[in-house]
């Protein structure tokens, strides 16, 4: 499809040039942060020969990056509202850009997790802003048609990013790392290009705000966000990460192939995502949470049970479906249910959610790992999600509108 074509595709197709270069500059660091996981997750097998690590080990790659933003989530989303947008996103892929590429000269794996650590204090400051920059240029419907539109292109990240870095990958475990080097010119182009658009709101001080922060997470429909942000991620990071792992081990397959599967949840993920603002018209988003993390959870234990490597993928096709409906109604739901002056402090307790998510799924999955297989742990997470969505739907009634 036409680059031009998709602003209108996703009802974006009146914006000013200064706005859709904004917006451009918002879309690319979404994509640029991708690299932090997707592009890595194929990789991951590659490094166990080369430093001599377990299979449980290679959850402390994606645990340490998304760690440090359990602490630093929130102070970046007040940094974000009280002192601006612009500095925080350009500074943040910068330090993304150059730890990330120093990893690739890493003499041990500790260093790997030195520098991942740091590539993560980056990844901390850049992921909230890329919802609140669209929330904070698009309002309304058109606001729903840009985060669809930010999940669409990082779902063609998926297509293309996990499959390079299991190519680069068996070329030698380094390779992926050296590309983050190209990050580091988006964010000089976010720092000299990027308009600041913090609002005024905040005139009583850092303790008035963190007050109104605090009054406002308690909103129902905030709490199934919340809820919904943890869970996604959850499924996300404990199958995702040992997927390619399980095909390699179960169907003998190479790393380069487990990437190319990618491509199957990334067309579903686009498919649905591509009409976000269609789906969510005349329909509570709540709903439509729930409806998607049930055939998350379908597809989740299908998968041990499922013969052949393209069965698998069609497993992953609905997996993404799923995702595409589920990510940009989340997002939705912050956005919408929160004032641009405190837009970055909820996004980010979100964010300090999500990787709280992150961090206990690897976490827990490599700790399970010592007790089950990797098929046990996939329809566990299946179980997981069927579970979550009765608990969220709890929220609901006295969360409508």
């Amino acid at each position: 499809m036409p680059a031009l074509s998709l602003p209108i595709l996703f009802g974006l197709g009146d914006l000013v040039p200064a706005k859709r270069k904004a917006l451009t500059l918002v879309f690319a660091s979404s994509l640029a942060l991708m690299m932090g996981v997707n592009f890595i997750q194929p990789a991951l097998p590659a490094m166990m020969e080369p430093f001599g690590i377990s299979d449980s080990a290679l959850g402390l790659v994606m645990a340490v990056y998304t760690g440090p933003a359990i602490v630093l989530a929130p102070l970046f989303g007040i940094v974000a509202d009280l002192y601006g947008r612009r500095l925080l996103l350009a500074w943040g892929l910068i330090l993304f850009g150059f730890s990330g590429t120093a990893i690739a000269f890493a003499p041990t794996f500790g260093w790997v997790l030195a520098l991942r650590a740091i590539q993560g204090i980056g990844f901390s400051a850049v992921i909230p802003l890329t919802i609140v920059l669209i929330g904070d240029l698009l309002e309304g419907d058109s606001e729903i048609g840009g985060q669809g539109l930010k999940v669409f292109l990082d779902r063609i990240g998926y297509l293309v990013f996990p499959p390079l870095g299991g190519i680069l990958a068996a070329i030698a475990w380094f390779w992926p790392f050296v590309l983050y080097l190209i990050v580091v010119p988006l964010g000089l182009m976010v720092l000299f290009w990027m308009p600041e658009t913090k609002a005024s709101g905040n005139s009583g001080g850092t303790w008035s705000y963190l007050g109104d922060i605090l009054r406002l997470t308690r909103h129902p429909r905030l709490l199934i966000a919340f809820s919904a942000g943890f869970l996604r991620f959850f499924l996300d990071y404990g199958f995702l990460t040992y997927f390619p792992l399980f095909l390699v081990r179960s169907h003998g397959i190479s790393t380069a192939t487990a990437g190319f599967l990618y491509a199957f949840f990334s067309a579903g993920a686009m498919l649905t995502s591509s009409q976000a603002g269609r789906l969510a018209a005349g329909h509570d988003k709540a709903r439509l949470l729930f409806l998607a993390f049930v055939v998350s959870g379908i597809a989740l234990v299908a998968v041990p049970f499922l013969p052949g490597v393209w069965l698998v993928g069609t497993a992953l096709f609905f997996y993404g479906l799923a995702n595409g409906v589920i990510s940009p109604m989340q997002k939705s739901l912050l956005t919408q249910n929160a004032p641009t002056e405190l837009r970055g402090g909820i996004v980010s307790f979100d964010r300090l959610i999500q990787q709280v998510s992150k961090t206990v799924a690897t976490s827990v999955v490599g700790l399970l790992l010592v007790t089950t297989e990797l098929s046990t742990i996939f329809w566990l997470l299946g179980i997981l999600s069927f579970i979550s969505v009765a608990l969220m739907a709890l929220l609901l009634p006295n969360g409508k509108q």
